[in-house]
């Protein structure tokens, strides 16, 4: 009931007298009382409290009354105080100071606010130079006015769509002068949940198109748990921490040497008696085209192993988070490959795995955030778990990100070794939708080499990125050749399309790559 009749006495209703009083006493009338209303008194000082209290029995002095409600939110900066004269029918004046905390009641803010001028409009925790000059000059027109609130709540939407990640709160506070207000603009980053101890496999879905090795096609479905953003998701009644994905691989020729098509199974459980700890096992079963390069590479050269028609798999692992961004991994990757020419012989490619990787993101009050992300895995063909190839795989693998704003600055580097006879899906290549763009990995490295080294830097803003990349596969005991290339191209969250340019040749050639990755 205070804040109705607050509210009401803000509107301009008198709800202290009769239909026949009015709320405009004329200067110099006697004064019947003097009260504070909708704050308690005894928390304004003694002299304070002396003064209001001495106004009774004199003539009002609106100059007087002004100074002493500026006093009221002197010593109480949270609240605002207004004066209404409530004229008696004895000719007499009742002054009733009306304070409010402005953070008591989102209603009655709304009206004190817009009764009040703004002095002042400020943007806190967000660097001003980030958001557009037109919203800025946007929220400086509201200086010298009253608030209206649809305005403000669309400056509020403004504001948020120009700094994604970012909360928007408006506070307001008192002015300099009485009856003027400041709005502050309060911009703080979105608190994101904790990251999983062990999160799901990412989605592998993609749709590219390169100029010189055509289409390649996966597609991921997960059944249960989160799904990636944009990508196609069965929600599964049962634990939230356990996640099945259906793959259907159409044809690719993206990622590896060699095109292969067919399907894979996984099922993940990522609270196996604890969060920290999770095991997947993934079977596949994939169908494999080599191009004539390839068939002839391996040909002439006899220490590549024979090549394969289809590839069976199947591979358990278990992850241990050694902390939320750090985590351990084990397990084995059995494979049998069926012979090319040798139908219907096979040989198997048994290995153990073991991986290493950290991922972490920070984010500070400037509006920029970094992200760093980095493994290390090991896969090691043993005859113990009676695999024909005896061989070991070392891959370590380094991302940076830095971002604000619209603008982004990507850096990256890998390091491969390979000993031993391997199959050629464990091969290392460069030059496809993702690495040294401009090149053609079939011009390079045909059947794969033994060792790798890649690096990247991406600058990007409104999603248009300008990129060098540089990087040799090479087999031991032969020169190495550093190959460059750089072009521009559109990066979004899913989609990209990109124009790459070889640097170091003689065959000056622009390759074309496009598709989505969700």
């Amino acid at each position: 009931m205070r804040t109705l009749g607050l509210l009401l006495a803000l509107l301009g209703t008198p709800f202290l007298a009769n239909a026949q009083q009015q709320t405009d006493a004329p200067e110099g009338t006697l004064i019947e009382s003097a009260e504070v209303s909708g704050f308690p008194i005894d928390q304004l000082s003694p002299g304070l409290r002396q003064d209001i209290n001495a106004l009774t029995g004199d003539r009002l002095n609106r100059e007087r009354v002004a100074v002493l409600a500026a006093r009221i939110e002197g010593e109480h900066p949270e609240v605002i105080a207004a004066v209404r004269n409530v004229s008696r029918p004895d000719g007499q004046v009742r002054v009733v100071f009306l304070v409010a905390r402005i953070s008591d009641d989102q209603n009655l803010a709304l009206n004190i606010n817009a009764r009040y001028t703004i002095e002042r409009v400020e943007i806190a925790g967000f660097p001003e130079t980030e958001i557009s000059q037109t919203l800025r000059d946007e929220l400086q027109a509201l200086v010298g006015g009253r608030l209206d609130p649809d305005e403000a709540k669309r400056l509020d939407d403004r504001l948020a769509s120009e700094a994604p990640g970012w909360s928007v709160k408006r506070r307001i506070s008192r002015g300099s002068q009485p009856g003027q207000i400041r709005v502050v603009f309060e911009l703080s980053p979105v608190v994101e949940s904790a990251p999983a101890w062990i999160p799901f496999a990412p989605s592998r879905s993609k749709f590219v198109y390169h100029s010189d090795q055509g289409w390649s096609g996966v597609l991921d479905i997960p059944i249960g748990g989160p799904g990636r953003k944009g990508a196609p998701s069965i929600p599964m009644v049962g634990p939230s921490n356990s996640r099945f994905t259906l793959g259907v691989v159409l044809g690719n020729d993206d990622d590896q040497i060699g095109e292969y098509t067919g399907f894979r199974f996984r099922v993940e459980n990522h609270d196996v008696g604890t969060e920290r700890l999770g095991v997947s096992i993934e079977l596949s079963r994939f169908h494999q085209t080599w191009r004539t390069e390839t068939l002839a590479a391996a040909a002439s050269d006899p220490s590549i192993p024979e090549l394969y028609r289809a590839r069976l798999s199947v591979e358990p692992l278990a992850t241990l988070a050694l902390t939320r961004h750090l985590r351990l991994a084990g397990g084995v990757s059995i494979s049998k490959l069926e012979s090319l020419s040798r139908a219907p012989e096979s040989q198997m490619a048994s290995a153990a795995v073991a991986s290493l990787g950290f991922d972490q993101r920070w984010k500070d009050s400037s509006g920029s955030s970094q992200n760093v992300a980095g493994s290390y895995e090991l896969r090691a063909g043993t005859s113990a778990l009676e695999s024909s190839l005896v061989y070991q795989r070392q891959l370590g693998q380094v991302r940076y990100q830095y971002e604000r704003g619209s603008r982004a600055v990507t850096a990256a580097v890998s390091l491969g070794r390979l000993t031993g006879a391997a199959p050629l899906f464990e091969k290392f290549s460069l030059g496809d939708s993702s690495t040294l763009r401009g090149w053609n990995k079939f011009d390079i490295a045909p059947a794969g080499s033994d060792r790798m080294f890649y690096q990247s830097l991406e600058y990007s803003e409104h999603h248009i990125a300008f990129f060098v990349d540089a990087g040799s596969v090479w087999e031991p005991d032969t020169p190495r050749r550093m190959r460059v290339s750089t072009g521009i191209g559109y990066h979004g969250e899913n989609a990209f399309l990109t124009v790459g340019v070889p640097l170091n040749t003689s065959d000056l050639r622009v390759v074309f790559t496009m598709g989505v990755r969700f």
